[in-house]
C-alpha cells in the first residue's frame, strides 16, 4: 500500500469511493435514524405531524455535525415527506422556491461582483492601513468591518468575500498555511472575528441573512401587509448595536493571543492599497448600483404611490431586476489590478467570474430552511412544536423572554441561524396569534436571537473558519462562539424583557 493510501486510511473510511471519518459516517446514517425514531415517537399526534418534527431534527443533525456538504441537506425535506400521508411531491418541491430569494441572492451577487473587480480587497486594506499591527485592534477591526457590511448583505457572502482577504494579510506576516493558522492564537482570533462578525450583523435588514428574510416574511404574512424595510431596520438598530458590546469586549480583552503585535507595520497595508490605484469604473458602477438597490426598498413609501396599485412591487423583485441589469451591462474597464480572475474581453459587470465567487453549497441552506418552515405547517408539526415551547408569553416578562432567548440561542447553535428561524417562525406566529398575543416583539426577538449562531462552522457566517483552515475544524470556534453567544443572548434577554415588560410601543407595531 502506498504512502498516500496509508494517509487516506488514517483520515477516514472509504465507502463507494467516498472517504469520511468514522464519526462522519455515523452522523450521516444516524440522521435518517433520528427521523424514523420521530415517526414512532410515543407522543400525541399523527404520523405526518411526527414526520414534520423528524425532518426538523434530521436537518438540524446533519447541519450541526457537518457530516455532508451543507447544500445536500436540501434533500431532507423531499426525502422526509415521500411516504408521509397527505403529502404530495409537487407542493413539497415548491417550498424550496421562495419568492423572497431575490433579497438574499441579489445583494449576495452584488458583493461577489465587488470581490470580482477588487473593491472588497480595497475596503479591507483601507481599514487595515489605518489600524496598524496590534493583534487585538486588528481582530476588533475585522469584527466591526464584517458586521457593518453584513447589515445589508447576506452574511454567508461576507464570510466568503472577506476570509480570503484576511488570509492574505495573515500570510504577509508569516501564517501561510492552515497548519500554522491552527497553531496560532493570534491568527485564529482574526479568522474567528471575521466569521462571528459576518454572523452578528446578519439581522439588521431583510437583505442581511436568511434568518432575517424568514422573520420579515413571517411578519408580512402574519400582519397581512408588506412590512417596510425602514420599519424593520429601525426596530433592530438598538438591539443589534447592544449585542456588539459583549463581543467587542471578548475579542478586545479576553480571548487569548500569544503575541501583542504582528510583524511588519501599517505601511505594508498602505503599500498594498497603493498597488490598486484609484477606484476603477467597474468598482464605481458596483458601488452606485448597490446603494441604489438598497435605497429603493427603504424609500418605497415615497415612490410607491406614484405607480399603479395593481403592480406587485416588492424588495425581492427590485433586487432581482437590479441583478438582471448588472448581468447585461458591460464592465467599463478591467477593475483593480488584484482580483480573483483575469479579465475577459467584453465581460459583464455581473458575469460568470462574479458568479463563480458565490458559495453555492452554503447558499443552499437558505431555501432548505424556508422549505422546512413551510413544511412545519403543511405537516401539522407546528401544533406539536407549540406544545413543546409552551405558553412562555404568559410568564413574567423577564422569565418568559429568558426562557425563549435560551431556546432560540441553543437551537440556532445546533441547526444554524437560518435553519432555526425557519423552524420557529411559523410555529411562533401561529401560537401567539391564536392566543391573542401581539406576535411582533416575539418574532423580532426570535430572529434576533437565533442570529447568534456562532458555535458551529455550518452557520452562514462562521463558514469563514473551514474556508480559512482548508476544510479543517478548530475547537476554538465552539469555545469562543459559546461565550459570544451567551453574552449576546443575555443582551437579548435583558433588552426584550424590558420591551415586553414596559410594553414599549415602538416595538409593538410596524
Amino acid at each position: 500500500m502506498s504512502e498516500a493510501d496509508l494517509n487516506q486510511d488514517a483520515r477516514g473510511v472509504t465507502f463507494l469511493k467516498i472517504t469520511r471519518t468514522p464519526f462522519e459516517w455515523f452522523a450521516l446514517f444516524f440522521g435518517p435514524i433520528i427521523y424514523l425514531l420521530f415517526l414512532f415517537l410515543p407522543y400525541p399526534g399523527t404520523v405526518t405531524q411526527h414526520g414534520g418534527l423528524g425532518i426538523i431534527a434530521w436537518s438540524a443533525w446533519w447541519w450541526g455535525t457537518g457530516c455532508i456538504p451543507t447544500g445536500f441537506v436540501m434533500a431532507v425535506p423531499i426525502l422526509g415527506t415521500v411516504f408521509l400521508p397527505g403529502m404530495k411531491f409537487g407542493p413539497v418541491l415548491q417550498t424550496l422556491l421562495h419568492p423572497g430569494i431575490g433579497m438574499i441572492l441579489g445583494p449576495a451577487l452584488i458583493v461577489c461582483m465587488w470581490s470580482r473587480w477588487g473593491f472588497t480587497r480595497r475596503l479591507a486594506l483601507l481599514c487595515l492601513s489605518k489600524v496598524g499591527t496590534s493583534v487585538r485592534a486588528q481582530a476588533v477591526t475585522w469584527l466591526l468591518f464584517a458586521t457593518s457590511i453584513s447589515f445589508f448583505v447576506a452574511n454567508v457572502v461576507i464570510a466568503i468575500a472577506l476570509t480570503p482577504i484576511a488570509l492574505e494579510v495573515l500570510r504577509a506576516v508569516g501564517f501561510d498555511s492552515g497548519k500554522k493558522l491552527l497553531k496560532s492564537k493570534a491568527a485564529m482570533l482574526i479568522i474567528i472575528a471575521v466569521g462571528i462578525g459576518a454572523s452578528l450583523g446578519g439581522f439588521l435588514t431583510p437583505m442581511a441573512g436568511g434568518q432575517a428574510v424568514i422573520t420579515w416574511s413571517q411578519l408580512c404574512k402574519t400582519l397581512g401587509f408588506q412590512v417596510s424595510m425602514g420599519a424593520f431596520a429601525s426596530r433592530l438598530v438598538l438591539p443589534v448595536l447592544l449585542s456588539l458590546i459583549p463581543v467587542i469586549l471578548l475579542f478586545g480583552f479576553f480571548f487569548p493571543t500569544e503575541i501583542k503585535r504582528f510583524e511588519g507595520s501599517a505601511e505594508f497595508y498602505k503599500s498594498e492599497l497603493d498597488k490598486l490605484g484609484p477606484l476603477t469604473k467597474s468598482e464605481i458602477w458596483g458601488i452606485v448600483i448597490f446603494f441604489l438597490a438598497v435605497a429603493l426598498p427603504f424609500l418605497m413609501p415615497i415612490w410607491r404611490p406614484y405607480l399603479p396599485a395593481d403592480i406587485d412591487i416588492n424588495p425581492s423583485l427590485i433586487f432581482t431586476c437590479v441583478t438582471i441589469i448588472l448581468a447585461i451591462l458591460p464592465a467599463p474597464d478591467e477593475g483593480a489590478p488584484v482580483k480573483p480572475f483575469p479579465y475577459e474581453p467584453n465581460e459583464r459587470l455581473l458575469g460568470f467570474n462574479s458568479i463563480r465567487i458565490l458559495p453555492v453549497q452554503a447558499f443552499l441552506i437558505w431555501p432548505t430552511a424556508m422549505s422546512i418552515s413551510l413544511l412545519v405547517n403543511m405537516t401539522g408539526a407546528s401544533d406539536l412544536m407549540s406544545n413543546i415551547l409552551g405558553n412562555f408569553w404568559t410568564l413574567d416578562p423577564y422569565v418568559g423572554t429568558g426562557y425563549f432567548a435560551a431556546f432560540c440561542g441553543a437551537l440556532g447553535n445546533i441547526a444554524s441561524d437560518t435553519g432555526a428561524a425557519g423552524m420557529i417562525a411559523p410555529v411562533l406566529a401561529k401560537a401567539t396569534s391564536a392566543a391573542g398575543v401581539n406576535p411582533i416583539p416575539w418574532l423580532l426577538m426570535m430572529g434576533y436571537t437565533v442570529n447568534f449562531s456562532f458555535m458551529v462552522p455550518t452557520a452562514t457566517g462562521t463558514m469563514a473558519l473551514p474556508i480559512a483552515l482548508e476544510g479543517k475544524a478548530s475547537w476554538r470556534l465552539p469555545v469562543y462562539g459559546f461565550f459570544c453567544a451567551v453574552g449576546c443572548c443575555i443582551v437579548a434577554w435583558l433588552f426584550w424583557g424590558m420591551v415586553i415588560s414596559s410594553k414599549w410601543s415602538f416595538y409593538m407595531s410596524l
